[in-house]
């Protein structure tokens, strides 16, 4: 099982969630080239819609690190953060349960 995790919370300014995950979601093209990137979600929340979460599962340390300084994080972090609130929040996260994708 996957046991390296990320997730990342954005806070966009009032009326720019949308945008924002928008901008997001338009890295996955670099994401699908990342080979031990194994899952990668964005989450717009439905109690709070200028906010995000982007959820991603690694299968090693090394593939993380890679991510982080790839080209799908240097999109995003080039485009969103004009949309934001505040920074955003990181939590390097361990998988203490989970359910395979069917």
């Amino acid at each position: 099982m996957t046991r390296i995790a990320g997730v990342v919370v954005f806070k966009a300014k009032p009326g720019l969630g949308e945008e924002a995950a928008k901008r997001i979601a338009a890295a996955m093209p670099a994401v699908e080239t990342e080979a031990g990137t194994t899952l990668w979600l964005v989450l717009r929340s439905n109690t709070d819609a200028d906010k995000i979460f982007l959820v991603d599962l690694f299968d090693s340390e090394a593939s993380l690190n890679a991510h982080m300084s790839g080209s799908a994080a240097g999109q995003i972090f080039a485009t969103v953060p004009e949309l934001l609130a505040a920074e955003p929040e990181l939590h390097p996260s361990a998988v203490i349960a989970s359910k395979p994708a069917a």
